[in-house]
């Protein structure tokens, strides 16, 4: 006996069932071979990549997004649901889909090992005065850098303990080093020591030696660093943001680089990007700019994937996807 297949519909004729819809999925970008014939082995749906407007209008699925999503979205289309190709949505029509009832889903995760590895890199230049050796080099100078010290037992704050905090606090925690938490309510969250509400953390940050700024934009983490944070740090504390620059108070951040307020910052997201080569960040001594780096990895598009066909096993169902599923009424 024939049933209704995920992958198409099948109509009887003349005592026959044959296939006459196949699902389409579209991808705004280039896949390579082997992730596309992965995709339509493993979803039984025609998979077109760099795909035009015309074949977006008719994809039930779409990978990425761009222009031509959003010309296609705000025609007549078959659109129910997006994946994302980059773990932030703040650039995304979030209450017309919302309104639409089309499902997005987020890469979150996909670089968080990525940049988990290149704030690991931030900690050990501050500990270590990697960044002092450096200037010392490049004088010419044999001298032994003040203050080097271990990350062990020294107290990292994660403000944002989504999939980037978490990857973050593992490989801190194999460092020896006291791993602690803030998010929304204050949940426990594995390979955490402790974790505090968002409402507590002018409380929490004068003991931090390291601060880490791995927040999503949503309307409520605008400027969520601004003056009375950083005057809450310790002035030997060191600031790290990689989460998304609008999050982080420019302004009040280079007072208190320049007033001395916390010993010293790493940032690889900025409020306007690409960076102002007339921005007076670049001189500041005690400062590392990454061009918004950390996200950068091999691995991305095939972890994109493996998520949106974990994904897709629950879609098949008629179900909605249970992993990155963006939460309209939060922003992520």
């Amino acid at each position: 006996m024939y049933k209704l297949n995920w992958s198409g519909k099948w109509l009887k004729i003349k005592g026959k069932y044959e296939v006459i819809f196949k699902m389409k999925i579209a991808s705004v970008l280039p896949l390579k071979g082997e992730l596309q014939e992965k995709l339509a082995k493993m979803t039984g749906a025609k998979v077109v990549t760099e795909a035009s407007v015309a074949e977006l209008a008719q994809a039930e699925i779409i990978l990425g997004w761009d222009e031509k999503v959003s010309e296609v979205l705000s025609g007549e289309n078959k659109i129910k649901w997006l994946q994302a190709w980059s773990a932030g949505v703040d650039n995304f029509p979030l209450a017309e889909l919302a309104q639409k009832e089309i499902y997005l889903t987020t890469a979150s995760g996909a670089n968080a090992p990525g940049i988990a590895q290149q704030v690991l890199g931030y900690l050990l230049n501050f500990a270590r005065k990697l960044h002092v050796s450096y200037d010392l080099q490049r004088a010419h100078q044999w001298e032994i850098p003040a203050g080097i010290m271990e990350l062990t037992e020294r107290k990292l704050l994660i403000v944002g303990t989504g999939s980037i905090g978490q990857s973050l606090a593992q490989l801190a925690q194999a460092f020896g080093m006291k791993v602690y938490g803030v998010n929304t309510y204050g949940h426990h969250v594995m390979n955490f020591n402790d974790c505090y509400a968002i409402t507590e953390l002018e409380t929490v940050l004068p003991e931090a030696d390291f601060v880490v700024n791995a927040l999503p934009l949503t309307p409520h983490t605008k400027h969520t660093f601004s003056k009375h944070q950083f005057s809450a740090m310790s002035d030997k504390a060191y600031y790290i943001s990689v989460g998304r620059g609008q999050t982080t108070d420019t302004s009040a951040l280079e007072t208190a680089l320049k007033e001395g307020m916390i010993a010293g910052a790493a940032l690889d997201v900025f409020e306007e990007e690409p960076l102002s080569k007339d921005s007076t960040l670049w001189d500041l001594p005690n400062i590392l700019i990454t061009a918004h780096t950390a996200g950068q990895t091999n691995f991305y598009a095939e972890r994109i994937i493996d998520s949106f066909l974990l994904n897709f096993q629950y879609y098949q169902q008629g179900l909605a996807p249970a992993k990155n599923l963006v939460n309209y009424d939060l922003g992520y």
